[in-house]
């Protein structure tokens, strides 16, 4: 653990030159998830799998209290944000159109990672893996919304070896050895699309969790053994002071 937070502080320490300010990285992030809730048999009314496999785009509608299916809104898509320091992973809805985070899907309580450097002529750290766990968070309403759970991610970034910072790089130069042996690849096109053709990528993630929903005004809670993420282009960045200065009120 000790080399762990080794590894965060001197990433922190590279990605921001006031200590006080933490800088978050917005990135387009197209997801898949295989969604499994119970069901009853209509002929023997014993137990059996539902299969409720569900995109991004459906989290996104949810998350903003419409549903699952809704295609009136494709400015608003789902993204990822990361700190500088990977001490925060969050799943959110971004609206292109406003270029800002209008709610946050999933919020991270606790993330880990580890760095490689490869190169001897490099500044610093240029790839991360990482292992978050993110809180959903209670979006929409009790028509169509997120109600609760939990998702467990795991996933590798591309990082600025000069900032720290999440980057992306040309798909062709975006390879991990582990990507086989962690199954993260990149997800088909159809299953989650969008509007912005494929040629940056910040890093692959895949994740297992638990989701609680409300469509159409039921309730359901669905299982996610296995959901797989492509993080893709940089949306936006944000800096956020973390500790303000303070003194005397200047106020009459």
């Amino acid at each position: 653990m000790a080399c762990l937070v080794a590894g965060v502080t001197a990433a922190y320490t590279v990605g921001a030159a006031d200590t006080n300010v933490l800088t978050f990285k917005t990135f387009r992030t197209t997801g898949f998830f295989v969604g499994l809730t119970q069901g009853t048999n209509p002929v023997t009314e014993k137990p059996m799998y539902d299969n409720v496999s569900f995109a991004g785009h459906n989290l996104v509608n949810l998350a903003m209290g419409r549903s699952l299916a809704d295609t009136n809104y494709p400015g608003q898509v789902m993204a990822m944000t990361f700190a500088c320091d990977l001490s925060s992973a969050n799943l959110v809805v971004y609206d292109l159109s406003t270029t800002d985070v209008v709610a946050t899907i999933a919020a991270s309580v606790s993330v880990d990672a580890i760095y490689q450097q490869d190169g001897l002529a490099k500044p610093g750290p240029n790839h991360a893996h990482f292992v978050a766990t993110l809180q959903v968070n209670q979006n929409g309403n009790d028509t169509n919304g997120l109600a609760s759970g939990y998702f467990t991610v795991a996933g590798r970034l591309n990082l600025n070896p000069v900032t720290g910072c999440p980057q992306p790089v040309l798909v062709v130069l975006d390879r991990d050895s582990l990507d086989k042996v962690d199954d993260d690849m990149e997800l088909p096109a159809n299953l989650d699309p969008d509007s912005v053709p494929l040629t940056l990528r910040t890093g692959l993630a895949h994740l297992i969790g638990v989701v609680d929903v409300y469509t159409f005004g039921n309730p359901h809670t669905i299982l996610v053994p296995y959901g797989g993420l492509s993080i893709r282009r940089e949306l936006g960045s944000q800096s956020i002071v973390l500790d303000p200065p303070t003194g005397p009120s200047t106020t009459p």
